[in-house]
């Protein structure tokens, strides 16, 4: 967590934070189109598919909301989080296009989201590892 002051709850980076509640916004809407819209796929495929991109799109905007909580310098979670957003607009964003729009052409760019989702796995491994906090020693 981020450093607090006697007891006080931990500070939240701001925009990281933002921008996970943004996410979590767009996750619900479009959930909530994929589940009762006029666009909500009818065929299983398409319903899987859309399942997967909602449910990594939740994932990653609750890893993103923890994410503005790690003692961290911002650049560092400002970088993993556009990582993930990068991720979820590529990867959930095609399959959302596919399923729910009826558009072909995005599947291609779906692993490159997927890409950009382990790379902020990745990233937040090796910041853990590597960004010493700040009250240690």
């Amino acid at each position: 967590m981020p450093q607090t002051i006697g007891h006080q709850a931990p500070v939240a980076d701001r925009p990281v934070l933002a921008i996970g509640l943004a996410n979590g916004l767009v996750a619900v809407v479009l959930a909530a189109l994929a589940a009762h819209g006029p666009m909500a796929p009818t065929d299983l495929d398409a319903q899987r598919q859309v399942d997967t991109a909602i449910l990594l799109h939740f994932v990653h905007t609750l890893a993103i909301m923890l994410l503005a909580y790690w003692p961290a310098p911002g650049r560092w979670r400002l970088t993993l989080a556009l990582a993930w957003l990068v991720g979820i607009i590529l990867f959930s964003g095609s399959l959302y296009a596919l399923t729910l729009f009826n558009q072909p052409w995005p599947g291609a760019i779906t692993p490159i989201g997927g890409l950009f989702l382990m790379l902020g796995w990745i990233g937040w491994l090796g910041g853990l590892l590597v960004v010493k906090r700040p009250d240690s020693d």
